[in-house]
């Protein structure tokens, strides 16, 4: 009997513990894609896709840009790294023209404000 009990709390510390890291991986995820769409304002379309690493330190976030002067719509995706739950680095990789924009190589910090 009391192994059993043991063994139980045991799963319940660590069930706790993961579910910690998922939840400061969601709200960098959510993070990174509200900041997606702040930067693409009034471009962004809608985002398809946010994935993050186990531990919620990088975020990418896919979804579609409207190119306005092509009247097109294109793929668009971003990394965001985290140090803890705050945002360090955002980094468009898709499209080319926000690619190459100062986002790319932006620390947060001055971006975010």
């Amino acid at each position: 009997m009391e192994k059993g009990r043991l063994i139980t709390i045991a799963f319940t510390i660590v069930a706790a513990s993961l579910a910690g890291c998922a939840s400061v991986a969601e709200k960098n995820a959510d993070q990174c894609e509200h900041m997606m769409q702040s930067k693409a304002e009034p471009a962004l379309v809608s985002v398809s896709e946010k994935q993050s690493s186990p531990d919620g330190r990088t975020v990418l976030v896919t979804g579609v840009v409207e190119d306005q002067r092509l009247n097109t719509v294109v793929p668009a995706k971003v990394e965001c790294r985290f140090d803890g739950k705050s945002l360090a680095t955002f980094h468009w990789l898709a499209p080319a023209t926000l690619a190459d924009s100062d986002d790319t190589h932006a620390n947060a910090r001055n971006i975010a404000h």
